[in-house]
């Protein structure tokens, strides 16, 4: 495993990597099978029980919340029907007096026999409490007319306020708030509000009812199984509404110093997961959690009913959850330490036998490579060898004809490489050989073919936009570099200077054999005329010389 190169290191790696999940998957299928099915049709008895348990939760919070809503477009219909705008209109009086004793009455009655109404009210348009029923220990009570308040400032009225013919709003679920201070002992609080209008379609007032949504937190409670499991409710911001192991972090919202308790304190890790999932399970090393959203999802909102719409969606978005946690659970205790153990054992032989295979095939992929390397690169090189060379430089010509595109060789030959043979050895001369090579690399880059034809002979077949803009300069360039002074033996240095013909083409009918041939051609008016020079063949245009 010493003196790799990197790709040998990247392929043992990744082959490694996939062999130990391949083997870890074959052990673990083979040691753990009884434990892994006991363990997951535990699992299954829970995800099939909880899932079930959270759809009966959500069809009983609809149901309670969808007959809160149409009793609140029952009262607006009531007040409608006593035309409570034309009683406030009229004098102080008898007549007065005994109306609107009547519409109270009609509110009291409702609410003494419903008994999950706070209060239930009418304000003007200018948010004054015309009437208000409260209801308290068991009782319904008509407010005197003055211990009435105004409520224009609260966000429940101005939402309201706002809303048109059929529309009834629903706040969200909070605290109950008295004199600026939230109500002690607690009240969880949802207020409906719909408009009353004359028969000419004025809007002449609201109707608001106080929901006490602690019956709706008592019921779910009746349908909370093992003690162990954590039942939630939670609004679109991830606060708790209700949580049975839990209950001091309800309402987290209302508080400055618990701001940050929400679900997503609970469970970090599967942020994101709750946040997307409208109904699902997520089944994780610790437990199960199941999710069921209920009321409004998106722009769809179950409360709207006949020409009824609800219109704030956001406040009943809620999402019921549960969590099983695995380690409160006896029989998955056991099973879980037995499986962990032949995890690690999985693991250990895994992880031995894939270092051994790997090594295994990593040798036979350097073989593989070595065999590849010398059947089409120059073993003094690393260049092309001219074999693989006309294999490759066949197809680009072949594309570059039927797309009429140019394409331009070039032939490079060492001039006087024999003296330097002579004179130095051929060491040196293998030296100068592999220094060229290197020079047309960094020229040429790996957007050209680059081969050595034999002896010192060189060619570039050059195909790519960059450097069919000027092959020229680029010949001249690497004669520029080839012009330093290169050390052939120890403190000896000489420059390399060559002969460079090339030739265009982008004849429709021209063989790779042509193409060499007229570039050796250039390449051999470069001799005659001197050496150490370029000479151009265009098959378009004609000889031109540089």
């Amino acid at each position: 495993m010493k003196n790799l190169a990197i790709p040998e290191y990247k392929f043992f790696f990744v082959r490694f990597t996939l062999i130990f999940l391949l083997l870890l998957t074959v052990f673990l299928s083979i040691f753990y099978y009884n434990s892994q099915s006991e363990l997951e049709r535990r699992k299954s008895n829970i995800q099939v029980q909880q899932k079930a348990l959270l759809v009966g939760k959500k069809n009983y919070i609809q149901v309670v919340i969808g007959s809160v809503v149409r009793e609140t477009a029952l009262l607006a219909d009531i007040a409608n029907n006593h035309e409570i705008h034309r009683i406030t209109g009229l004098k102080d009086g008898i007549e007065k007096q005994q109306r609107m004793a009547r519409f109270s009455q009609a509110l009291k009655s409702v609410s003494q026999r419903k008994e999950i109404y706070d209060q239930m009210r009418y304000l003007d348009l200018e948010g004054n409490e015309v009437t208000r029923v409260n209801f308290n220990d068991g009782r319904a009570l008509i407010v005197p007319s003055n211990e009435l308040q105004k409520k224009k400032h609260r966000y429940y009225f101005l939402e309201a306020a706002k809303l048109q013919h059929k529309g009834i709003y629903i706040s969200p679920l909070d605290l109950n708030i008295e004199h600026g201070e939230i109500e002690v002992p607690y009240k969880p609080m949802i207020r409906l509000s719909a408009p009353v209008f004359d028969k000419e379609g004025n809007k002449q007032g609201i109707v608001i009812i106080n929901y006490l949504a602690k019956y709706l937190m008592e019921g779910l409670g009746l349908f909370n199984l093992n003690g162990g499991t954590n039942y939630m409710l939670v609004n679109s911001d991830g606060y708790y509404l209700y949580n049975n192991l839990y209950p001091e972090k309800e309402f987290a919202f209302m508080f400055d110093n618990k701001k940050e308790q929400t679900i997503y304190q609970q469970f970090p890790e599967l942020e994101a997961q709750i946040q997307a999932m409208q109904s699902g399970q997520i089944v994780t090393s610790k437990g199960v959690l199941t999710i069921e959203s209920v009321g409004a999802i998106g722009r769809i909102n179950p409360y709207c009913f006949q020409e009824y719409h609800v219109t704030e969606n956001n406040s009943t978005a809620w999402k019921l959850i549960s969590f099983v946690a695995f380690d409160k659970r006896g029989d998955f205790i056991k099973a879980i330490e037995h499986h962990q153990t032949l995890v690690y054992v999985a693991i250990i032989l895994s992880f031995v036998l894939s270092y051994w295979i790997a090594r295994y095939q990593l040798k036979e992929h350097i073989n593989k490579q070595r065999i590849y390397t010398l059947a089409h690169y120059d073993n003094l090189t690393g260049l092309l060898n001219r074999a693989s060379f006309l294999t490759q430089a066949n197809k680009i010509l072949s594309n570059s004809v039927t797309s009429s595109k140019v394409i331009c060789l070039l032939y490079i030959d060492l001039d006087d490489f024999k003296p330097i043979n002579d004179q130095y050895g051929h060491g040196a001369g293998d030296k100068v050989l592999k220094h060229l090579a290197l020079m047309m690399r960094k020229v040429f880059g790996s957007k050209a073919l680059l081969v050595r034809l034999g002896g010192d002979e060189f060619a570039v077949l050059l195909y790519s936009a960059q450097h069919l803009a000027s092959p020229e300069y680029y010949a001249a360039a690497l004669q520029q570099m080839l012009a330093c002074p290169f050390e052939v033996e120890n403190k000896v240095f000489i420059p390399i200077h060559s002969s460079i013909g090339g030739c265009y083409s982008a004849a429709k009918e021209i063989s790779l054999d042509d193409l060499m041939h007229k570039a050796d051609m250039a390449m051999y008016q470069v001799k005659r005329q001197g050496k150490n020079q370029v000479y151009f063949f265009n098959d378009v245009n004609g000889p031109e010389a540089e």
